[in-house]
Parts: structure tokens; sequence; C-alpha cells
């Protein structure tokens, strides 16, 4: 469990693996179990970092600091691959193209714009969200988007034929790693917010779904600039549907 854990942390957030650390497909596809505490981790790391900003700055000023910790803390992986999945899904036509664009280090202007309203969305979201309703949001931001990415990754075929980033996670991946990580999921969900949390969920869920039947027939499957998108976009989906459903 500490391996597994140890593992996702890594892969998650900034904190570094050991040298020792095996990048087998078993290895990593098992340490998808622990995404949910992981992102809930990041949840509540969030939360009190915004009770100590709220503190000295203005909401507006504080959902901008906010979001600069959460890049921070994941080492802009996943705007990374939001960032390159979108040039891809822009500027290619076959799936070929699209999987040499998502190789490709430059960034094209669909990707600056679509990373830069990801971005806005969230920073709206936080701005707007009453004080009651925003430990459970960062929470459920951080938990249902990492999970997200343990769906895709179970249900979805690696599209790359050479191999990538993400191919451990796809291959490694077991019915055991995805049924965990969806029980301690909900669990976080409505322990955390009760009904809400398990509207919310099912929403990721539903969307996630989508994203799955998208991209298989896009590309016939999945890369690990996908799983980043996925993770962004499932973070924005979180705080929208909370704002929606806050009554403060």
């Amino acid at each position: 469990m500490a391996g597994g854990l140890r593992r996702a942390l890594g892969f998650l957030t900034v904190c570094p693996l050991r040298a020792s650390d095996a990048w087998t497909p078993e290895a990593m596809g098992s340490s998808m179990v622990y995404y949910p505490l992981v992102g809930l981790g990041i949840g509540l790391a969030l939360w009190l970092l915004w009770l100590m900003l709220s503190a000295l700055f203005p909401p507006l000023l504080t959902s901008a600091l906010l979001l600069g910790a959460l890049v921070l803390i994941t080492g802009g992986l996943h705007l990374d691959g939001l960032a390159d999945t979108l040039d891809g899904l822009s500027g290619g036509y076959s799936r070929e193209e699209v999987l040499r664009i998502l190789k490709d280090p430059h960034v094209g202007t669909m990707a600056v714009a679509g990373v830069c309203l990801v971005l806005l969305t969230k920073f709206a979201c936080l701005a707007v969200l009453s004080a009651e309703a925003r430990l459970p949001a960062l929470v459920l931001m951080a938990t249902l988007s990492r999970y997200s990415m343990v769906q895709l990754a179970y249900f979805s075929p690696y599209a790359r034929p050479g191999g990538g980033l993400g191919e451990p996670f796809v291959r490694g991946i077991r019915q055991a790693h995805f049924l965990l990580a969806l029980a301690l999921a909900v669990a976080i969900a409505l322990l955390g917010d009760g009904g809400r949390g398990g509207l919310v969920a099912g929403g990721v869920v539903g969307a996630t779904w989508g994203y799955q039947r998208y991209f298989r027939r896009r590309l016939q499957g999945i890369t690990g600039d996908v799983l980043g998108a996925v993770n962004e976009l499932n973070e924005a989906l979180v705080l929208i549907l909370m704002v929606m459903m806050d009554g403060g």
C-alpha cells in the first residue's frame, strides 16, 4: 500500500519518486487505486491554503493564488496534457496527424485559448462559491477529477502504437484497481457532501464515459496527454456543478 500510494503521489504531484521505484505496468496500474486519496489530500491542502490566504487578500485574488498553488502542486502536468490534446484535436484531421501533433513540443493558438478558458472557468467558480461550499468543492474537484483518470485508463486502449508515458497505466490497470478507486471516490464524495457529492460524482462518471467514447472514435484510444486533459476538464466540471447547486 505504501509503495502504491507513494507512486501515485509522485506522479500526480511534484513530490519526487524514488530512483528505485519501478515504472512497470503492474506497478503504475496498481498505483491508480490511490488516485482518489491523493486527490483528497490535494483538496484539503487547497482548503487550508484558502483559509490562510483569505485572511490576507480579497476573494478574487485568493482564487487566483489558489489556482497558482494547484499548478505548482501538480507541476502543471495535467495542463500540459490539456494543451497538447487541444492542439492535436484542432490541428489534425486523421488519427495519425493528431497523434503526431500530440508529441510536438510547440504550443498553438487553440492550446493557449483552451487552457486560459479552463483556468478562467475555475477561477470564476472559486470566486463565487459560498464559504460553506468551498471545502466540499475543493475536495470533490481534486478527488473526482483524479478518479476520472482511473476510469478512462481502465476502459480505454492505448492509442499510440509505439508506446508513451501513459502506456504503463493503461496496460497495468486491472478491474480490482478500478473498482477500489471507484469505491474510494464515491465514499469521499458522499462523506464530503452527502447527496450533492453523489450527484457531482455521477456527473463526473457520465462525462468521463462521454470522453471515453469520443477518444475511442477519434484516436482508437487514449494517451497520457488525454488523461491529463480529462483531469483538467473534470476539475472545471465539478466546480461548475458545485456553483449550480450552491445555495449560498
